[in-house]
Formats: structure tokens, sequence, C-alpha cells
């Protein structure tokens, strides 16, 4: 959980589950979550759970998030279902590690002062019931249940993911052709960042996500073998990125002297790799590239393996209604 987020939600008194990267507590008398993406460390999404009661919200809840879409700087998105509001948020730019909790506060603040200024209610995302509900955690996301809908719900996301994996491992040659394919921009990104003089993280996770989104794509759905393919296609793609890099360093080196290629260059590589010197320089930009790729792309392997084991987690994770109880005696 990113640490200013989390030191954010203890000043306040809310409730934080760091382990599941999760913040629940109450604003202005509404409840809300904050899920914390597990690959990014300044990318949240916020659930608020609220529907009109006897008012007419003006101006419409919609047209409301729209306004704090535009106006707060790293809220990239905010949509209205009817019973359930959906905020995502992420930090870009340059200066979002000083600005991107007071984004997220303020838009908290001014929020659930607009639903309790227009008599917005607390409500079951499924059929808005009032009475009775607690906050659940079904799969990757959270949802405000009463005990029926809750009961519907779960075995419903439950017969989805069971039927999922009964597909298998889907056309596994199609998946290592798109997990190949996929995989080649991470290559690109790799070389770009390594004429900056860098080795990143980022390019081992556009790799790992690519590896899987061209599995997926090309192998039908993606699964715990098309997990372990990808993961095992990128490990292999480093190497030839970092072959391309040498290459390229190769070539520009001996260009202006022989007539030689860039292709030349690259079957070039082993024989120069002989080098001790530049063969220990070679497997130390490797073996970074590999600890950086584990750091950044950990947690999109771990939700994609998840997501394959054909069932979906569920839990209560805390009783709104009797907190609400409390909190008004």
């Amino acid at each position: 959980m990113y640490k200013k987020v989390k030191q954010y939600a203890l000043n306040k008194g809310f409730s934080v589950e760091e382990k599941n990267g999760l913040i629940y507590g109450r604003m202005n008398g509404f409840f809300f979550s904050i899920l914390q993406d597990p690959t990014t460390p300044a990318k949240h999404t916020v659930h608020l759970w609220v529907k009109e009661s006897q008012m007419t919200a003006i101006p419409a809840i919609a047209d409301f998030l729209n306004q704090c879409t535009a106006k707060h700087q790293y809220l990239q998105s905010a949509s209205y279902s009817g019973t359930k509001v959906t905020a995502e948020f992420q930090g870009i730019g340059f200066k979002w590690s000083k600005l991107y909790t007071p984004c997220l506060d303020a838009f908290l603040q001014e929020f659930t002062l607009y639903c309790r200024n227009n008599g917005l209610v607390s409500c079951c995302e499924v059929c808005g019931a009032e009475p009775g509900l607690n906050l659940y955690q079904i799969g990757d996301t959270e949802h405000m249940l009463c005990s029926s809908c809750y009961s519907n719900t779960s075995d419903s996301l439950q017969r989805e993911a069971a039927e999922a994996s009964k597909k298998g491992s889907g056309n596994i040659v199609g998946g290592i052709v798109g997990a190949l394919l996929g995989s080649v921009l991470g290559v690109v990104v790799w070389v770009l960042i390594y004429q900056l003089g860098y080795i990143s993280g980022i390019a081992g996770l556009v790799m790992v996500i690519c590896a899987l989104k061209g599995y997926e794509l090309l192998g039908g759905h993606i699964s715990k073998a098309g997990v372990i393919i990808s993961c095992i296609i990128s490990i292999i793609m480093v190497i030839v990125a970092e072959q391309v890099c040498v290459g390229i360093e190769i070539f520009n080196a001996y260009k202006d002297y022989y007539e030689i290629s860039f292709f030349d260059a690259f079957r070039s590589v082993p024989e120069f790799l002989e080098e001790p010197e530049l063969r220990a320089a070679v497997i130390g930009d490797v073996v970074i590239g590999y600890l950086l790729m584990v750091v950044g792309a950990w947690g999109t392997i771990r939700q994609a393996y998840k997501s394959t084991s054909g069932t979906t987690k569920t839990r209560m994770v805390a009783s709104v209604t009797s907190a609400a109880a409390r909190e008004d005696n």
C-alpha cells in the first residue's frame, strides 16, 4: 500500500487492511472504500454507494462527478451506476507525490458533502435497500450489499469462475505466438530506456503485461499454463533485449570504420561476449533487469494467476449499518 495514502487513512481514523490493499471508513456520514492497485503505487479505486431519497440531486450525480473529474488533477474518471460511484485515481507527472493524497481527500470531502446536502442515502448496490448493509470483497472488488443480494451475487460469480476454469489452457500454440508478439513491445521499451543509460523495471512490467495480453488474445483466454508460459517468454525476451542493446553498442562503435550493418553487429554479439569484462557487464545488466522485472511485475503476475484459480474469494469486510448506528449514538 502506498505509504502516504496509508498514513492519510490512519490520521483520519479509517480502517486499513494493508495486506488486502484496502481502506474503508465513513466521511460526512457516507461509507466509502479505497482499493490500492497491486501494480502501481499511486493508483487507487474509490467506491461509494448512494442513491436519491426524497430529494432530486442538483446537479445530477453524473454531472457532479464530471465536474469533479475536470476539477481534481489526479481523478482520471468517475462514473455512477444508479447505486454505486466508481472513481479512478492515478498519480501522473512529476509533482504527484506531494499532491496526490490531498487530491484524493478533496474529492472525498467534496462528494460526501454533496451527498449530504442533496439528501442522498447509502444503499445496496444491487437492489437499493437501505437497512442491513455490509461491505463485502468479492474477488478484487468491493461491494455494499444486503445479505440476500450478497448470497446471490457470490453464487453467480463462483459459477462464472468455475465455468472459466473448465475451458482449460485454450489454444496454447496461438497463446505462445501472442505472448511472443506481445513481449516484443517490452523489448522495444527495454532498448529505448537502455539507450538513455538506464535499466528500468517499467520495461519488464510492460513485457509481462503485453505477453499476458498477447496470450489471452490469440490463445482464447488466460490460464495457469498461459501465465507460466508468458512469464517464461518474458524471461527469455529480457536476454534478447539485452543482446539487441549490445548489438547497437557494437554497431555504433564500428560503423564509422567498417561497412557493417546492425544485423552484422547483432550476429557478432556472441563473439564479443567471449571478452570477460563485457560478459560480466552484460550478465550484471540481465540480473538487475530480472530483479527490476520481479519488483515491477510481481503484482500483475499474482493477479493474473489468481484469476485462473476457478474460485472467487468472497468475504465480509465490515458491517456498514451497525457502524452508522454507533456513530449516531
